[in-house]
């Protein structure tokens, strides 16, 4: 049976529960993990419990997020994941064990992921954008399996990519930062939005996590256009002026009416070649469309207005550290809208369940619980 609940705001966790964590017990030779197969579905195997190599660190898993991108790799609607991978990189966790060298937390420590793995020494990295490594590899989204994901009874990943849970964040909240730290790079990208107008196209978790990002960023006013009336109440909700629905056959002008003008920014969390082009038709000259959705395939894009109009089309990738770092602080202040984001939470058994859940309603996160006993 599912471990289906409704969420409530994250309650605070007593300092005891980091400061004096009992050691965990140890792990055991074996467990339990979920695979997913790009147009077949999710299944369960038993393998061995992996070993932290050098500066790495072994984690049980506690909570693991469903990420649109799990989805659409099932549907075989991804343009990267094509190939059977672990899943499970939105993730927090207890700490278990090191390898040699990791010394940045003790046993018992409660850890979140950050998923992207940098080499650290290329021009980017050095740069500190660490997300666009030229020899960037990923925990949890990585088809040679040579890093398995948190869907499982434990993970290992290297210290440098694990951050400590704050004592006011329950694990709900910790597992959704990594989802809120790509709408916080997005609006970085996006520069100073102190007053801007800004729409976002799309109202899924993204979306509504993109409200409250460009609204800790200074935006003036944020307008969110989706074709599900619900997912827009709820970014009403969370700060939004104005919802949308995206297929009004007046569309711009709604949304120009409701942002006092046209837009500055457009946070594209669609990236359809639909959705592209509306972002374009909202933008004043100059303005800057941030795709941070993942595209399904490759598309058309209206060249002559973007040249003509001096228009800015960012793509948007992750996360960097300061990115992370910045949810955690978004997140621990209590801006993270965890009751209106977390729909269901489901026992590992249940892991193709839970896909299904998810791929049927995109409103809203489904997590999965590993160590968790179905009731």
């Amino acid at each position: 049976m599912s471990l289906t609940h409704v969420p409530t705001t994250p309650a605070p966790v007593p300092a005891a529960a980091r400061t004096a964590a009992p050691t965990p017990t140890p792990a055991p030779a074996t467990m339990r993990r979920a695979v997913a197969e790009p147009t077949i579905g999710v299944r369960l195997e038993d393998t061995a419990v992996p070993v932290p190599g050098p500066g790495e660190v072994l984690v049980r898993s506690t909570l693991v997020g469903i990420c649109g991108s799990d989805t659409h790799a099932v549907a075989g609607h991804h343009p990267f994941l094509t190939a059977p991978y672990v899943p499970g990189h939105e993730a927090t966790g207890v700490v278990v064990g090191a390898g040699p060298g990791a010394t940045a937390f003790r046993p018992g420590e409660r850890v979140l992921l950050k998923p992207n793995v940098a080499c650290g020494t290329c021009v980017n990295c050095v740069a500190g954008r660490s997300n666009a490594c030229e020899h960037l590899t990923w925990i949890g989204c990585d088809p040679s399996r040579e890093r398995s994901g948190a869907m499982a009874g434990w993970f290992v990943a290297p210290e440098r990519n694990l951050f400590a849970v704050p004592d006011a964040l329950d694990d709900q909240a910790a597992v959704l930062v990594e989802c809120l730290a790509t709408p916080v790079h997005a609006v970085r990208l996006a520069g100073d939005l102190a007053g801007a107008r800004v729409v976002v196209l799309g109202a899924g978790t993204i979306g509504v996590l993109s409200v409250v990002a460009a609204l800790r960023a200074g935006a003036g006013t944020v307008v969110v256009t989706d074709l599900d009336g619900a997912k827009l109440a709820r970014a009403v909700r969370v700060g939004a002026a104005a919802g949308v629905l995206a297929s009004s056959a007046d569309l711009e002008d709604r949304v120009r009416d409701a942002l006092g003008g046209p837009a500055d920014v457009v946070l594209d969390c669609v990236a359809s070649e639909r959705s592209i082009a509306q972002g374009v038709g909202l933008l004043r000259r100059a303005g800057t469309l941030l795709l941070v959705g993942v595209p399904p395939r490759v598309g058309a894009v209206d060249l002559p207005n973007l040249q003509d109009r001096e228009l800015r089309l960012q793509g948007c990738a992750a996360y960097t550290e300061a990115d992370v770092e910045t949810a955690i602080a978004i997140a621990a202040d209590g801006g993270l809208p965890v009751a209106e984001v977390v729909t269901a939470t489901y026992g590992l058994e249940e892991a193709a369940v839970a896909f299904a859940r998810a791929a049927a309603d995109s409103s809203g996160k489904v997590l999965v619980a590993p160590g968790a006993t179905a009731r």
